[in-house]
Order: C-alpha cells, then sequence, then structure tokens
C-alpha cells in the first residue's frame, strides 16, 4: 500500500498515515546545528558532531519504537483526555493527520476533536538551535481549556558515555530555570548548556524525567501529563528533560502561536542575549522564508526536463537533497548509522563530494581539505574522523592485529580534487600545503596526490596487483590473515582509475615527467590486472592470503563480482570483446528486478578466510544483496560503450518513487535512496535498509546527470555527450558553470553536431570556455 504522495509543487512528501512500515524521517539543519525527525516525531538532535555533542537522546531498535523525540502534549482541562500533536508517543486516534517532510523542514499536522494543531521543525541558518513552530486552533463551537507540554529528553553531550557511564553522567547533571529558559548543564560547567525556552511565560516545567513520566509508566501515559501536575522540580541528578507548560484558552474559531526554542550555548547570557528574535514569529516567519531561498538556489545550479517525471522529481529534487544530506554526514548519524561507534568516512566523504560539486564548490574544497589533514605522509589514510575533534582513526582494521589500513581510501580523493577542478577551474588549489595526520610535515595538495599513488604503487602482491590491507571498498571482505600477500583486483582497478584522472589533469597543466611516470604505473597495473584476474568471461575480485582466487568461474559461491565488472570499463583495462562478454554476464547472473546484485552465487556459511561478507546470510548486504552504491558503476560503464537503453534500464530499477506503491515490501523512505535492498537469495528479497546516508546518492546523481545526459564539466570546458534511450526525441538541462548560466536542449538527429546561441554548427561533443561568452548560454545539442 502507499502511505503517502510527493507534493512536486512544494517540494514535499506527504504523508497521510502515520504507521509507516520504518520510521521515515528527515534531516534538519544544515551541517553543524541539526537532527533526523520521523514522520511522528521521533528522532534526536546533536550540535557539530553526534558522538561528541549529542544535545538530544534516542533509544535505537526498541519497542516502543522510533522514541523518543520533540514532542508536544495537548491535555483538554476540561475532560481530561489528551494526546500528542505528532501522533506519537501518545497514539491517540486521530480525524486526520499529515507530515510533510520538506527540504530543511518538517511540518506534522493533526485534527482531533475539533483541535488543529501544526508544528514545524526546522534549524535557522548557521545557529546552534531549532525551533519548533506550533500553531494550535479551535474549529469547535465552544471555548477550550488546554495545557501544553512539551518533551526533549536530554542527552550528555559524549553519546558514548551517556549510553555506557550512566552513573557518572546521570550524577553531575542538573537543572536550572532563569528567565523563562530552562538550562541542562553538568555540575562542574565545563561544557556548554542545553536550553529550551518559549515565546509566552511557561505555566509550570519539569526537568526530571522520572517526575514527568512517572515509576512504570512511559511517554504515552506520563503522570505529569495525566495528572496536570509540573513540579516545577531542578533536577540535581538523574535524566534530564526539556518539559514546559503552558495554559491557553481558545474561543471557537480562534488559534494560538507558541515558538519553541531548543539548542546548545556557550553561557546563559549569550543565549538570552541571541533568543528574544527567535521567539518573535515574523523572525520566524522570515527564517522559514530564507531557508527555502537557500534550497532554492542550491537546487537551482543544476535543473533537467527530461520524458521520465520520476527521474525529473529525483534529479530536481530529492537527489540533490540526500547528495547535500551525506555530504554533511557521510555514513555518521541516522537512523541505522548511530552516530556513536564511527565518524566521517575518509572514502565516503570523497566521494560525497561529487554529488554536490555543481552546487557548493566551495564547501566541497573545505572538506577536502579535512580529509588531506587525516592523510599520512607515507600516502595511506585514516579510515574515519571526527568534525568536532578532526581526530582520525583507521575504525576496525587493526583491532585483531591485522592490517591497519584500507587498500582505497586515499584513492578516492584523487577524484574529489580532479572534481573540483573541473568545476571551478581553481589550479592555484594544487599548491596550497596542509599537513599529514602523523605529524611528519606538510606538503601541497598535488604533493597530498601523488603520495596516494605511490602508496599503492608501493604495496602490491606476488601479481602486482594491489595488496588488500584490512580492506577495499567492500569493508567486509578481510583477506589478509596474517600472511600478507592478499591482492585486491579491484583496488587496481580504482588505482588505474585515479591515474587516469591523474594523467588527465597532469597533461592539462604540462607536467611532463610526472606524466611519463604515470603512465608507466597505468599500463603496468592494466597488464597485470589483465593477465593474472580475465577469467575467461569476467574479471576476478580479489587473491585470498593463500593465493587462491575470488569471484573465479571454478569457485562454488561467489563466482562473480559486480565490482570489477563495471571498474575494468570504467578504468580502461578491458578490450572491446572483454567488455561485452562481461556485460553479458553481469545481466544474466546479477541483473534482478530491483537492481543488480553484488555478487551470485552468494556464500551459505561462515568463512574467516573471507571475512566479514560471510557473517550475512544469503541475499543479504555484500553477501549476494542489491548493493546499491554499486549499481551506478554500472550504469555509468554501459553508457561508455553507447548502450543507453540497458544502462537506463539499470537506472529505472532503483529510482525510490517506484516504489511508493509497494512500501509494504521495500518498506523505507520512498523518496531517498537505501544502502541495500535484499537480494533474490534471500526470503525477504526486495526490502530496503540503510536509508538516507548511502554513497547512492552522489553517484547515482552523477550517473544521471554526466553520463546519461551526459553533461559534464572538463577543466576547460563542458562535455555534453548524451546517451540516453533510443525512444526519447529530446531532453533539456540548465546548469551553472564558472559564473555563467548553460541552457542546454538536447535534440535526436541522424548526426551530431552543436549550435551554440544560434549561431554556427559545431562538431563533436565539447565546447570550450572561450565559446561560453555570454551570461546566459544556450547550446542545442544535436545527438545521435
Amino acid at each position: 500500500m502507499s502511505y503517502g504522495y510527493f507534493d512536486s509543487e512544494n517540494k514535499e512528501y506527504v504523508i497521510t498515515n502515520p504507521r509507516t512500515p520504518t520510521p521515515w524521517i528527515n534531516y534538519i539543519g544544515g551541517g553543524n546545528y541539526g537532527g533526523i525527525v520521523s514522520q511522528t516525531g521521533g528522532g534526536y538532535s546533536f550540535d557539530g558532531d553526534p558522538r561528541f555533542k549529542r544535545v538530544l537522546r534516542y533509544r535505537y531498535n526498541s519497542i516502543p519504537e522510533d522514541q523518543p523525540g520533540r514532542y508536544i502534549y495537548l491535555r483538554d482541562i476540561d475532560n481530561n483526555n489528551y494526546w500528542s500533536a505528532t501522533w506519537q508517543p501518545v497514539k491517540a486516534d486521530f480525524d486526520e493527520y499529515v507530515c510533510r517532510h520538506g527540504l530543511g523542514y518538517t511540518t506534522i499536522e493533526q485534527k482531533k476533536d475539533d483541535i488543529v494543531t501544526s508544528v514545524t521543525y526546522f534549524v535557522p541558518g548557521n545557529e546552534s538551535l531549532e525551533i519548533w513552530q506550533l500553531n494550535v486552533k479551535n474549529l469547535g463551537e465552544e471555548t477550550r481549556h488546554l495545557s501544553l507540554y512539551t518533551y526533549a529528553e536530554f542527552s550528555f553531550f559524549d553519546a558514548v558515555k551517556d549510553q555506557q557511564n550512566v552513573d557518572w553522567t546521570q550524577q553531575i547533571q542538573q537543572g536550572e530555570f532563569e528567565d523563562n529558559i530552562l538550562f541542562w548543564n553538568a555540575f562542574m560547567k565545563n561544557w556548554e548548556y542545553i536550553f529550551m525556552t518559549s515565546s509566552i511565560q511557561v505555566t509550570s516545567y519539569e526537568t526530571s524525567r522520572e517526575r514527568f513520566v512517572g515509576c512504570y509508566r512511559d511517554l504515552s501515559n506520563p503522570i505529569a501529563v495525566e495528572e496536570s501536575n509540573c513540579s516545577n522540580y531542578l533536577a540535581q541528578r538523574g535524566n534530564g528533560v526539556g518539559c514546559l507548560n503552558h495554559e491557553i484558552k481558545l474561543e471557537p474559531g480562534c488559534e494560538k502561536e507558541i515558538i519553541y526554542i531548543l539548542g546548545t550555548t556557550p553561557s546563559k547570557q549569550t543565549v538570552k542575549e541571541k533568543i528574544s528574535s527567535f521567539l518573535d514569529p515574523e523572525q520566524v516567519e522570515q527564517e522559514k522564508e530564507g531557508l527555502k531561498k537557500y534550497w532554492d538556489n542550491f537546487l537551482s545550479s543544476c535543473e533537467v526536463d527530461t520524458p521520465d517525471p520520476e527521474m525529473n522529481l529525483m534529479l530536481n529534487t530529492w537527489n540533490q537533497y540526500q547528495c547535500k544530506t551525506t555530504f554533511n554526514w557521510s555514513r555518521f548519524v541516522s537512523l541505522y548509522q548511530l552516530g556513536i561507534n564511527r565518524g566521517m568516512g575518509f572514502r565516503d566523504s570523497a566521494q560525497d563530494v561529487l554529488g554536490v560539486m555543481h552546487a557548493i564548490p566551495d564547501e566541497c574544497r573545505e572538506l577536502i581539505i579535512k580529509l588531506f589533514k587525516i592523510q599520512h605522509q607515507d600516502g595511506h589514510a585514516y579510515h574515519l574522523y571526527y568534525p568536532l575533534t578532526g581526530e582520525g582513526t583507521t575504525g576496525e582494521a587493526g583491532v585483531d592485529g591485522s592490517v591497519d589500513w584500507y587498500s582505497d581510501d586515499h584513492l578516492w580523493i584523487i577524484i574529489s580534487v580532479a572534481a573540483y577542478l573541473k568545476e571551478t577551474g581553481d589550479f592555484d588549489f594544487l599548491t596550497e600545503v596542509v599537513p599529514y595526520a602523523d605529524n611528519q610535515g606538510e606538503g601541497t595538495v598535488l604533493e597530498h596526490l601523488c603520495k596516494a599513488l605511490e602508496f599503492t604503487e608501493n604495496h602490491k602482491g606476488k601479481h602486482n596487483i594491489p595488496l588488500a590491507g584490512f580492506a577495499d571498498w567492500n569493508d567486509t571482505i578481510n583477506l589478509d590473515n596474517g600472511n600478507g600477500v592478499a591482492e585486491s583486483v579491484w583496488t587496481g582497478m580504482l588505482y588505474c582509475y585515479a591515474l587516469k584522472e591523474m594523467l588527465d589533469l597532469l597533461e592539462y597543466l604540462g607536467e611532463n615527467q610526472l606524466v611519463t611516470r604515470y603512465q608507466e604505473y597505468y599500463q603496468s597495473q592494466r597488464e597485470a590486472i589483465n593477465k593474472y584476474a580475465w577469467d575467461g568471461d569476467w574479471y576476478l575480485r580479489a587473491y585470498d592470503d593463500n593465493g587462491e582466487p575470488l569471484g573465479s568461474q571454478h569457485c562454488e559461491h561467489g563466482k562473480i563480482f559486480l565490482n570489477p565488472q563495471s571498474w575494468s570499463i570504467m578504468a580502461g583495462i578491458a578490450d572491446n570483446k572483454q567488455q561485452q562478454r562481461l556485460l553479458q554476464k553481469v545481466d544474466e547472473m546479477l541483473n534482478t528486478e530491483f537492481g543488480v546484485v553484488l555478487v551470485y552465487p552468494a556464500y551459505h556459511k561462515y568463512d574467516p578466510e573471507k571475512g566479514g561478507i560471510t557473517t550475512y546470510p544469503p541475499g543479504a548486504k555484500e553477501n549476494g544483496g542489491i548493493f546499491l552504491h554499486t549499481n551506478p558503476w554500472l550504469i555509468i560503464a554501459e553508457t561508455m560503450l553507447g548502450n543507453g537503453n540497458r544502462a537506463y534500464q539499470y537506472y529505472r530499477k532503483l529510482l525510490p518513487p517506484l516504489k511508493n506503491d509497494i512500501a509494504d515490501r521495500y518498506e523505507i523512505e520512498p523518496y531517498v535512496y537505501c544502502q541495500n535492498i535484499l537480494g533474490k537469495e534471500h526470503p525477504q528479497f526486495g526490502l530496503g535498509r540503510n536509508s538516507w546516508l548511502t554513497g547512492t546518492a552522489a553517484w547515482m546523481y552523477r550517473a544521471a546527470v554526466y553520463y546519461i545526459l551526459g553533461v559534464r564539466p572538463t577543466y576547460d570546458g563542458l562535455i555534453i555527450d548524451p546517451v540516453v534511450p533510443s525512444s526519447w526525441e529530446n531532453f533539456s538541462i540548465k546548469r551553472k558553470f564558472r559564473g555563467k548560466v548553460i541552457e542546454i536542449n538536447c535534440i535526436k538527429s541522424d548526426r551530431n553536431y552543436i549550435r551554440i546561441n544560434g549561431v554556427g554548427e559545431k562538431s563533436g561533443n565539447k565546447v570550450s570556455l572561450s565559446e561560453l561568452t555570454e551570461d546566459i548560454n544556450r547550446l542545442e545539442v544535436y545527438y545521435t
């Protein structure tokens, strides 16, 4: 069944039934203060770093599900009935319910017993606070007396200590109340305050969860609401909450607006000076309008109009919105990644910039610099880092005494830098000096890139293929069991791809000596892969620590892996005959109605010599699941060979809006991509998980715009090379590039040429910067 629909005009997904199969969430905030909001108000907040500066608690994978959150209870003083404005946690029957997930905000509207409530959650600009804008209206014919109660459950800033050292954290925290502001902080005052306030004077308040909820009760029937009793208690220990109680009277037809603010502040005085403007309803409306203008500007960097409405919906709104979210938070904080046991990923962030480079190149530049700061002098990089502290870690690598580096992490940054330079032409960036993570000096950006290549070149196995390290992109293939000889064929392909990117850049810059060196590296690696990894119909995935192959036709399980096949084409390794054979095998053996699985047949029992991939049952995640991140690489490979129909078919299979009417099977949000869908060997084939924070977002955007529609920047211009389905007659795309607007109308024809601003005919598929002479340039691209 369907639980909602797309409102394209307002750029919202509208949920009309709160009982979705899983929590369907949205993000608020632009990458600093922010958080997650579900369709029933569940979720949590954090300020800059969800591990080290958590604001609100959340109980993951719990019963009742999706609690706590940002709640507002309403109690009818005359008849003692009570409910919550977000349906949860009371779950009272309602007359009408709508949740609108928009760009950077969520609005939940509900009608019950002639009382209509609307609460909007959002973060204004770059402030360290969030606004809850509540409107309550009486549609009945009698005066209503209502008591309102907020509920926000505070976390200790260090989210791990909040869960694992509860004696200490609960003993040291305490509440204060001054000037209509509720504060929560540690006794030592070493950290900032969490605060909560409202636009009207509170009637009473509560700071203790125990006093608010009551003994052996829960959030569906808290004693403070049921008995209308907030004690004005200032907790000196325990679990802190933000409960602000207001009593209001509503005549028939009248309404009341209350603004609540939740956030962090370095001092009481600072917040008192700041909050007054945000408590003004007119200012709140201005902040909401500013949020809308931000997203309108962001999305205007690239707009498409194709014959496919779902493709348009994703590329013009939801795919770009998700790309910005992954740029903000990598794989750090969602309902699946808990913001606790890992930080921002190096390889993840390096790929996430690819999805937003066209819109926020300056912010991408800043993130790339942060990544260089966790690269070691020898060229490899930390796997993770924490945004608040800048600390880098190797994650799981090395915990069992094995190698503590991933074979691929450091290579991704080369692709990121190339994308930045193509978008901006800012070649001075290559001379910026950035320190290494291990206090071994510093180097220019170009030197950092060269170090990355040299690390791989210096860490190869007996087949001249890169050593596997702890893992490569597939974190679950852990082949180094102590012999130190396991090799990753796929990392060799990524290495070739990175070398090609470097060669294009260095040739453009005229760095001939480096060009010669890297051409030799590339040819040597390409020859080794074709000599030792071509298996007759497709490429191997790896060699294990005993020298045995993975991904061979001779293997009982794990015969064929997807990634080596797509990357052999992307990196220019396979010849024409090999390309056609391996793509046909991919279609025959890996393709399904919901996407292409990562490996087939799946492994059927645990094998410690292969590692984490065999800990999953067949068809789950990396073990034969549809790992969506990998599918756009296949799409790109198909377009590189001119296979527009098949590339488009693969693209359509993954589109979230097409899952809207099968939500009970798919379960997760139908407006963003997920990380994985259970594969054809699993009994729950088609079920999705781990939505929002996935590299799928950036790569699906890149596959669609840069390769299917074919508009991509170069160091000195634009390439327009569509590889679209044969049924399309035309499409258009408007893109901002180097301070100009490029309006491109693509028309199917019997020959290829371009008209620039209505003048002449230009052969080929490239327009140089010197030819883009107007502020708004109009291109007519005729393609076969």
